[in-house]
């Protein structure tokens, strides 16, 4: 079983970039550049007769690094969205962040043109395997805004055709640290050239939404789902517009799950999310047949709300501890309706 998995080795790009891939000959592809935020870029997935870009990337690595967050898996820590103003208070203490000085929230965390190290590369009957960490303590500009030392290590493997990431955090300082985190991954609404895009279903697994204010920052109040914002039985993609942080999120067996269904094709691909994860942001970039799916343990601004007496998930690591969490992609075949003509 071990000969099904291989490992191409590192590649230099034309950019410069080191890039990692992970495959299962012939069936599944992914590729991990570690020096941008450990991205996770390029996901594909063969039927045994075409190939499916799941995950959407970016038109070149250069592209990505000037914007990290639109491309591929951006990874979220230590929280993910909106800060106001990029202020917030923990234990007594006030923090601050680095914002631009017209914006009104710090976004998406500090880790996203991150350098990580490539720990291992390897492939067994376990699959075909990358491992990749990051010290806080190697970077001064974190322990600058985030005085609080951990270590992140993020675990990608191909088996069987999906993808997992494992995600294990580790807080390495002698004081308690509040976190969040999550992933921000781009997914293809047209999973194959004959693939009507407009027609692809949604599937969102949440009862109920924050509400937002002019500056994408929860009020406080949740609002339960209706109308289009309701993908709970399935949206077609072609006419939603949203950024929007859906909660009350509903498990099936310890999981969520996001799901795209090219209907005219019968393929799909789906987004399992593990427990921790309470809430999905999802969002339509605009002029794109692309949807984020954005499993997060927290709201958005989680932090600075429950400093309002709002509970919003915020973990809290004492010394030495450890945060997991896991998430799973695949292609799905819902029909063969092309092989039935």
């Amino acid at each position: 079983m071990s000969q099904t998995y291989y490992i191409t080795g590192k590649s230099i790009q034309s950019d410069g970039y080191d890039v990692y891939s992970i495959e299962q000959k012939g069936k599944a592809v992914a590729e991990i550049v570690p020096a941008l935020g450990n991205n996770c870029y390029v996901f594909r997935v063969s039927d045994g007769n075409h190939w499916f870009h799941l995950i959407d990337p970016p038109p070149d690595l250069k592209t990505l690094e000037e914007r990290p967050t639109a491309f591929g898996n951006p990874i979220l820590f230590p929280f993910p969205n909106r800060i106001r103003d990029g202020k917030w208070e923990f234990e007594g203490k006030t923090y601050q962040f680095d914002k631009q000085p017209e914006s009104p929230t710090t976004i998406h965390g500090l880790l996203l043109n991150c350098p990580y190290n490539v720990d291992k590369h390897t492939a067994d009957e376990n699959g075909a395997t990358l491992v990749c960490s990051l010290n806080s303590t190697d970077f001064p500009d974190i322990s600058r805004q985030y005085p609080f030392p951990f270590i992140i290590e993020i675990t990608y493997t191909i088996k069987d055709a999906i993808l997992t990431m494992d995600v294990m955090i580790r807080n390495t300082g002698n004081s308690n640290m509040p976190m969040g985190f999550g992933i921000h991954p781009y997914f293809n609404t047209k999973l194959s050239v004959k693939a009507d895009a407009a027609k692809a279903l949604i599937f969102v697994p949440a009862n109920k939404y924050w509400e937002l204010d002019d500056v994408l920052v929860p009020t406080g109040l949740q609002k339960d789902v209706s109308g289009a914002l309701d993908l709970r039985a399935g949206q077609p993609f072609g006419k939603l517009k949203l950024d929007h942080v859906f909660t009350d999120v509903i498990m099936d067996n310890g999981v969520s799950r996001c799901i795209i269904e090219n209907q005219d094709t019968g393929h799909g691909m789906v987004m399992e999310s593990d427990s921790v994860f309470r809430e999905l942001v999802v969002y339509t970039p605009p002029g794109r047949d692309a949807i984020c799916f954005e499993p997060y343990t927290c709201p958005t601004d989680a932090i600075n709300l429950e400093t309002k007496g709002i509970p919003a998930g915020i973990i809290v690591l004492s010394p030495d501890e450890t945060f997991s969490a896991k998430v799973r992609i695949y292609l799905t075949k819902t029909a063969d309706k092309e092989n039935s003509k």
